[in-house]
């Protein structure tokens, strides 16, 4: 059996597209598949997947970054997988000791990274330039070297295209295991909650919904993933305690009971530059999950969303800060049952035809074979 080692620094350990849609592709595929991670959780095994532990873990994340590549690398020989797999930018010096090791290499470039840096807050402003230009010139050397770049941006493989030979799109499409079918009417006898799923950044346009549901007396918001605290004590005093659950984050198997509690989805994204500014990105996995679900959704006004809710009438899009927008599109999907539930209908059946996990599992598993 070939071995491939994906090893993630900085992600959850059973992440969304890491493990649930890509070891578990590879290991469907005969693949010996195991993790390495730095998240300082013990070394086990998940649905019959090894992972395994740096042995030092650090608090600091300018701390990881500047040793994660040293911190890998050992256990990574010990490994000895034929392939890697790598998630973050760190660790592309690991990828070049990798490659001196006759190993070949996957880079999976979650972010476009030298446009994600002029956006980290907590990068001082003054070295953001410089340090942006510096991390695009080090990928345009080490990634040519690679055997393959994988990622879930489109604006990425526009820019990487002409340096890097071998590059494809591997968009997150949902794994559709089950269609939910429900009716109209089980649908109308939900109660109107709109919800959020996954990380909370801070560009989601969480205050402006907050503000927004302050207009209606019958909508609440349920939240399940991963909240900054003072972000979430923020929306605990602008929203009232009986129209407003965060669930932490459930489990990949409790998503769908999560969804079936609600009628609106929600992913109002700010333009930004690392998400192809108002091009949009299929790297955001929660405007197909919502679809899949069978869930109409209120979305940022990406050119790749817009495409997608004007084609098969699925969500409705609006300019990201526009609160009366956003109020406007809130009070349709709530007094228009019959049009929501629609719309929810036509995004499941877009996921069932195009928008799923198979299409994307042909092209991934192809790259194992090729390299």
């Amino acid at each position: 059996m070939i071995k491939v080692c994906h090893i993630i620094s900085g992600y959850y350990r059973i992440d969304a597209r890491v493990f649930q849609r890509q070891c578990k592709s590879l290991q469907k595929h005969n693949f010996e598949v195991s993790v390495l991670t730095n998240d300082g959780e013990p070394e086990e095994i998940i649905e019959g997947i090894p992972f395994y532990s740096c042995n030092k873990v650090y608090n600091s994340r300018i701390k990881t970054l500047f040793v994660a590549s040293k911190q890998f690398y050992k256990k990574a020989k010990i490994i000895d997988a034929d392939v890697y797999q790598l998630h973050s930018p760190e660790l592309l010096p690991l990828g070049m000791k990798l490659k001196r090791l006759g190993k070949k290499v996957i880079y999976d470039a979650h972010e476009h990274m030298p446009m994600h840096i002029l956006e980290k807050d907590w990068i001082p402003k003054p070295i953001r330039i410089p340090l942006s230009k510096c991390v695009k010139w080090y990928m345009e050397y080490t990634l040519p070297r690679f055997d393959f770049v994988i990622t879930p941006h489109s604006h990425v493989v526009s820019d990487l295209k002409n340096k890097v030979k071998n590059i494809e799109l591997i968009a997150n499409f949902p794994l559709v295991k089950k269609i939910n079918n429900f009716s109209f009417e089980e649908y109308s006898n939900r109660e109107n909650i709109i919800c959020y799923t996954g990380t909370v950044y801070p560009y989601s346009n969480q205050q402006l919904l907050a503000n927004a549901l302050q207009r209606f007396s019958n909508l609440k918001y349920d939240i399940a993933g991963y909240i900054d605290s003072e972000l979430l004590k923020e929306l605990e005093s602008i929203i009232s305690p009986s129209k407003f659950k965060f669930h932490g984050r459930i489990s990949f198997n409790k998503l769908h009971d999560f969804y079936n509690n609600s009628t609106i989805g929600y992913v109002l994204y700010d333009y930004k530059l690392n998400l192809g500014y108002k091009l949009g990105s299929y790297g955001t996995n929660k405007i197909f999950e919502y679809m899949e679900e069978g869930l109409p959704f209120i979305c940022t006004d990406y050119t790749l969303w817009k495409e997608i809710c004007d084609h098969h009438h699925c969500g409705i899009y609006v300019p990201p800060g526009d609160q009366q927008k956003l109020e406007e599109a809130l009070s349709f999907l709530i007094e228009n049952k019959e049009e929501a539930y629609k719309m929810g209908q036509n995004g499941k059946q877009a996921v069932k035809k195009i928008f799923n996990w198979a299409s994307e599992e042909s092209k991934y598993i192809k790259i194992f074979n090729s390299i």
